[in-house]
């Protein structure tokens, strides 16, 4: 390999033609799996919790030992029925992780809810617990947090937490499909907990998401919300409700058959295979991007089992150490041939859509968090590179590229334009 980097017109370091990484993988299966449903008459649309979708559902709560779930049309609108079932206020404070997808809090601004930031660990990206409790007030009602790229949160001690002030706590589980905490998975320890099935997670319908609890008044809240018809009016059995049994709150929030087809055939046949193929590829990542001697493996806590799904792979770097910018470094890799990015969430205080003054919903006034200083979130994210989640065996002669790119940018990274 030429030691001129190909930014200055060398060969690059990657020779696989893109693209190195595409998800989902091809199936086995799958699309006979879709096919004889079709083919058998299954039906594609569904209005009550028959058929695939309660084998799906079915099958999710007990792997998870949940006794409720219910499929969504995705992770977003899970969230949205979660902190519905949970009867939030306009008014009522819910403390977020800063840092996540913005759907983890967004369907809370949709509820007139007010928004509080919490900041986040500098080295996982996951919520500070030890910030939680500060943040509280006499209108807290409840916590969101996300098990960032699949690192479980501090989850004895948050349950503590919510548990001492009695706050509904929902799980966004979505980067962490049966990821552990103590061997034990994330999506137990919340009142609600909220799986994305969207295409690029670990399992996925394209589209979808699947909510869980254990709680029937939230269970029963979050299907009158969505699922209307013969659903609501078989599974919502509080008489207090029995006047909107067929019309429920008025929204369809139902997952396609289809997705579920695709979601149930990965869970019984692919899933758990993945995710042990997935931890011991990025183990080998990490371990050959450590050996360059300036890239620092994702940040992963003693109690932390599994990452289960993993959703993304983030590897830190200390660029203020390397007196180089993230942009240009990235750049560099990028011309060796590496699929390679800076990550494009933002904390979340700095989006428009959180302004306290701007993009406002109804007549709903949102928590103001200007002025606060987020250091965590800011120290994580400025700190982070993007790279494919490299899964299986048969990548690693791509993936060993990758660390070969590295190692070439890092020892002549004084030559980068």
């Amino acid at each position: 390999m030429t030691t001129k980097l190909a930014i200055n017109g060398g060969s690059p370091a990657v020779t696989f033609a893109p693209p190195h990484f595409t998800w989902p993988p091809p199936i086995d299966g799958l699309s006979e799996r879709i096919k004889t449903y079709i083919d058998c008459g299954g039906p594609l649309s569904i209005v009550d919790r028959s058929g695939i979708y309660q084998e799906l559902e079915d099958r999710f709560a007990a792997l998870l030992g949940r006794k409720y779930a219910i499929l969504t049309s995705s992770g977003t609108m899970a969230l949205y029925s979660a902190f519905f079932g949970c009867d939030l206020k306009p008014g009522d404070e819910v403390i977020s992780t800063v840092y996540s997808f913005h759907a983890t809090a967004a369907p809370l601004l949709h509820l007139g809810v007010k928004v509080v930031f919490c900041d986040v660990e500098s080295d996982t990206g996951n919520i500070d617990a030890e910030q939680i409790e500060p943040l509280i007030t006499g209108k807290t009602r409840a916590l969101v947090t996300n098990h960032m790229w699949g690192h479980p949160v501090d989850a004895a001690h948050i349950s503590q937490i919510c548990k001492k002030h009695c706050l509904k706590w929902i799980e966004d589980c979505s980067h962490a499909h049966f990821a552990q905490y103590n061997s034990r998975y994330v999506g137990t320890f919340g009142d609600a907990a909220v799986f994305s099935l969207q295409g690029n997670k670990l399992l996925t319908g394209g589209e979808g998401g699947i909510l869980l609890t254990d709680d029937t008044r939230l269970y029963e809240r979050a299907t009158l919300l969505g699922h209307n018809l013969k659903r609501s009016q078989t599974c919502v059995k509080d008489p207090a409700w029995a006047d909107i049994l067929r019309t429920g709150f008025g929204l369809k929030l139902r997952m396609h058959p289809l997705a579920a087809v695709m979601v149930l055939y990965m869970l019984e046949n692919c899933c758990f295979d993945w995710i042990a193929a997935r931890a011991q590829t990025l183990a080998r990542f990490s371990d050959g991007l450590l050996a360059t001697g300036w890239v620092k493996p994702m940040a992963r806590r003693p109690y932390v089992t599994s990452m289960g799904a993993h959703y993304g792979f983030k590897p830190r770097v200390d660029f203020d150490a390397l007196n180089i910018a993230r942009e240009r470094l990235a750049r560099a890799l990028q011309a060796e041939g590496l699929k390679i990015s800076v990550p494009g969430s933002p904390p979340f205080h700095r989006l428009a859509l959180f302004d306290a003054d701007r993009y406002q919903l109804g007549n709903f006034d949102k928590h103001d968090n200007a002025g606060r200083d987020f250091p965590g979130a800011e120290t994580y994210c400025r700190h982070i590179l993007s790279l494919p989640t490299f899964t299986f065996p048969e990548q690693w002669p791509i993936m060993d590229q990758y660390i070969a790119a590295f190692d070439k940018v890092l020892t002549h990274r004084k030559e980068i334009p």
